[in-house]
């Protein structure tokens, strides 16, 4: 249902002798895009209510009323029975005017106190902390897919590579765990934009305050937050923790663009490490063999909207005064565009890292090219006591023959090793990449102690995680 046309319900018109224009109207109105935080208002509405019964600013049986008021409004609008009016500009005068509707002019007490820059500056803190909590459990739940995965293919040996060039060897869950790592960073980076989130702007007014008895602490306790805003001032201007959260999300989407980058060149078929499931690709037009990762380039590609979704709220805030401006309205279309692409980006990677299917024999038979061995071969002349820029010297020199000759260093005869250094010996035929794979046991490397030591660690925290949100939701 529409609220009825009242003149009334425009909150200035006793100052303008004229209405806005259509134009204005349409131009002004914010509804398009803040719909989705109509629930939070009247969530904040009914704290502000309870508030101000405690206060004494109103009755007892008017505080039923206007809490019963607000629970049909809750569930006229859960069943699609609201829609909301544009001439009224935004949320908060709908739901005055629905509230109008239901017991007339009580409705309107529920503005004392409170402007509708302290009441959208409530609705969004609400709405932020549902929807980054919703975020970060995304980021756990594709943490996870990519931990299983990870412990599903532990034992498979691949390249690892810098400048996209062969350079050494690794355990495939070894590079897809850090996948995990970057993401942990992720996490804690929005847990980090919570906690200092968590104040409550309402009672802040327009912006000073107001003389009326209110009770901003049970305000705040009411709708769950640890304290009010120090400042009432900042209470209406801050959307600092907007700036955080679409810097904090291009970051994310910069992870998950890296990592769909790399799925989408080891699925190539210059490279034949992964196959992605048929579900998650789609076809061409005109060429029949085509199988395309589209879903790994539209992540890639959502990374720079998001980017974008950044840079547009740092300008819309950068020269703002002190106090509420309309620009703010502005900051939802960022805010809003930056966390959708987030939220669909981490479903769909989980799917993709659930359904890949990497090809050991692949992985191996890149090894074995590349004179992925060279450094190897120089730490073998460091144990023989060589200083190591001379055994990079000497191997530098092998590599160059080798491929003078046409076959990997690991190929050259013994002779020719000696040839370079006496310090080889027959004991260098017995060097393989996943026996020296296996002895990387540095903190975080990929061997046979160090991997399963970082995969353990990883389980730790993505259990420590489940566990901490499941009794927050106890």
């Amino acid at each position: 249902m529409e609220p009825a046309d009242r003149s009334q319900d425009n909150p200035w018109s006793g100052r303008f002798a004229r209405g806005m224009s259509a134009r204005l109207t349409a131009f002004n109105t914010s509804l398009p895009i803040e719909e989705r935080l109509f629930e939070c208002d009247v969530e904040g509405t009914r704290a502000h209510v309870s508030m101000l019964n405690a206060v004494g600013l109103l009755g007892d049986d008017e505080h039923r009323a206007l809490q019963q008021a607000l629970d049909e409004v809750l569930a006229e609008w859960r069943a699609g029975a609201i829609k909301l009016a544009p001439r009224l500009e935004d949320i908060h005068m709908n739901l005055e005017a629905l509230l109008v509707d239901k017991v007339g002019q009580l409705g309107k007490k529920t503005h004392s106190a409170r402007s509708r820059n302290d009441q959208q500056a409530t609705a969004q803190r609400l709405y932020f902390r549902r929807s980054t909590r919703a975020l970060i459990d995304a980021i756990h739940a594709c943490q996870v897919e990519l931990y299983a995965h990870c412990r599903r293919h532990a034992d498979l040996i691949m390249p690892s590579y810098t400048h996209l060039q062969r350079a050494e060897f690794t355990h495939y869950a070894h590079w897809l765990a850090t996948y995990v790592v970057m993401l942990e960073r992720d996490r804690s980076r929005f847990e980090d934009a919570l906690r200092r989130a968590d104040e409550c702007p309402l009672g802040g007014c327009a912006s000073t305050g107001t003389s009326l008895g209110i009770d901003r602490e049970l305000s705040a306790r009411l709708l769950g937050f640890s304290r009010p805003t120090r400042s009432s001032i900042d209470a209406v201007s801050n959307r600092d923790y907007l700036l955080e959260f679409v810097n904090h999300a291009a970051i994310l989407m910069i992870t998950l663009s890296r990592l769909s980058e790399e799925i989408i060149t080891f699925s190539s078929q210059e490279f034949g490490f992964l196959a992605l499931d048929d579900a998650l690709c789609t076809g061409s037009s005109i060429m029949p063999q085509k199988k395309n990762p589209d879903v790994l380039e539209l992540v890639r590609g959502k990374s720079g909207v998001v980017v974008g979704n950044a840079t547009s709220l740092l300008v819309i805030c950068k020269a703002l005064p002190l106090g509420y401006n309309k620009d703010l309205q502005e900051d939802k279309t960022a805010w809003f565009s930056a966390l959708d692409n987030c939220m669909s980006s981490l479903a769909l990677i989980g799917d993709v890292v659930q359904t890949m299917t990497p090809s050991a024999e692949r992985m191996v038979a890149a090894t074995r090219s590349g004179h992925i061995l060279a450094t190897e071969y120089a730490n073998y002349l460091v144990k023989k006591g060589l200083p190591f820029r001379d055994a990079h010297r000497v191997v530098g020199g092998l590599v160059k023959r080798a491929e003078a000759d046409g076959v990997d260093v690991a190929e050259l005869p013994l002779a020719v090793l000696r040839d370079a250094s006496a310090l080889f010996d027959e004991d260098i035929r017995a060097m393989s990449v996943r026996e020296v794979a296996a002895k990387k046991n540095s903190v975080g490397s990929c061997g046979d102690v160090a991997l399963p030591a970082l995969l353990q660690e990883l389980g730790a925290l993505l259990d420590d995680y489940a566990s901490r949100r499941g009794r927050d939701a106890g």
